[in-house]
């Protein structure tokens, strides 16, 4: 077993080198075949395509950059390819984002380039983007795969983009595909946002502001009001957390949220729930014990607004590192952050933004994603933290 395992991993660190060895060639012969190429001036920029995948949490991270990309080029439409448009729909209430389309880049495999799946996945988004004419292609995607990093790549020279701008391996010298680009080392130790800044600043000045934005309209933070105060009556004080995460090795203890939560509805504080459907059984045994009137389990039954006002609505948020936490950040509310594993670039926010709760027991995340994680953050901890900015 052990000697299949270590075979296994062989074989990926191989394939990997042959990757990476293919994009640096790729890279380079794009760049002799593109050669140098003017920046369009803003007044004939007419279509941009931005390119980020993942979930809620790193689409709310790009506002500040898609704002600037905004000033820099305020008659073009933005359009954005991304991997599910559920995650992304706050993104269309912004007057200048117009089109979405999926790239499901996750689940496509080089093995199966033979596939015809695999070629309706990945000509989805070239027919999408050569639709009408991109006049700026701009990839705010840090894949850590070689097979994620080939198969961006290509997607953005097929996009026949006038300019192109995004964020190149550290093993890829020059521009590689782009005509201009930073390299992924530039992320080191700092937060997503004034990373993705960078990005726009290969455009044009793009300013410092890094605050994120998730619109709601009024109508949803009062109907969200009004469900609390339906479900919660006497409860005045109201605190928001979610319980799940991506992966199992983020997720602060359910036995520890479960204190927390009484410790709570001790003090008269009422507890709203948020989640996926998925989350809906471990937000069940968080609750559990809770007195009637005094907490209100919405996991598995909103969409990503109504999940965003009921947060609004709450004096304070209290969460694992996930989508709903940057949510929180995005809707300004009082915010901790239970954070275990996993780099700052997710979680470095101001001092003023959130309060962080920071694991310090090292962990290899990347590889022990879904196993248990020593975490020492009490119960105590959270309490007087949430205490404090409750006052």
């Amino acid at each position: 077993m052990r000697h299949r395992a270590c075979s296994s991993k062989s074989g990926r660190a191989v394939k990997d080198r042959f990757i990476r060895q293919l994009i640096r060639f790729l890279s380079a012969l794009s760049q002799i075949a593109r050669g140098r190429r003017p920046q369009p001036v803003p007044e004939s920029v007419r279509r941009i395509v931005v390119f980020q995948m993942s979930g809620v949490g790193d689409l709310l991270l790009i506002t500040p950059a898609l704002r600037a990309l905004h000033r820099l080029y305020p008659m073009a439409a933005i359009d954005i390819v991304t991997y599910s448009l559920n995650n992304a729909a706050f993104l269309f209430r912004f007057p200048y984002m117009r089109e979405g389309c999926e790239f499901l880049l996750f689940d496509l495999e080089l093995r199966r380039v033979v596939g015809a799946s695999f070629w309706r996945a990945f000509m989805k988004p070239i027919r999408f983007m050569r639709k009408t004419p991109v006049d700026i292609y701009i990839s705010f995607h840090h894949a850590w795969l070689p097979q994620w990093y080939l198969l961006e790549l290509w997607l953005a020279v097929r996009s026949k983009a006038r300019f192109r701008v995004g964020i190149n391996p550290d093993y890829v010298s020059d521009h590689g595909v782009f005509d201009r680009s930073v390299p992924e080392s530039f992320l080191d130790g700092r937060h997503y946002r004034p990373f993705f800044l960078d990005v726009v600043g290969l455009l044009g000045d793009c300013g410092k502001d890094l605050t994120t934005e998730c619109p709601l309209v009024p109508q949803e933070i009062e109907a969200a009001r009004d469900r609390i105060r339906r479900a919660m009556p006497t409860r005045h004080r109201v605190v928001c957390l979610h319980v799940g995460a991506t992966h199992f090795a983020q997720r602060w203890p359910l036995d520890r949220f479960r204190e927390l939560a009484k410790r709570l509805v001790a003090e008269g504080c009422g507890i709203v729930l948020v989640g996926t459907r998925g989350e809906y059984i471990l937000t069940e045994q968080v609750v559990e014990g809770l007195p009637h009137g005094s907490y209100l389990n919405t996991a598995g039954t909103t969409d990503l607004f109504q999940m965003a006002a009921l947060i609004d609505a709450s004096h304070l948020f209290i969460g694992n590192d996930s989508g709903p936490m940057h949510v929180a950040i995005a809707r300004r509310r009082p915010t901790i952050g239970l954070i275990g594993p996993g780099k700052p670039r997710y979680h470095l926010y101001e001092l003023n933004e959130a309060v962080m709760l920071l694991n310090p027991v090292p962990f290899n995340f990347r590889n022990q994603k879904d196993a248990a994680f020593p975490w020492a953050i009490t119960v105590d901890e959270v309490y007087t933290a949430a205490k404090d900015l409750l006052k």
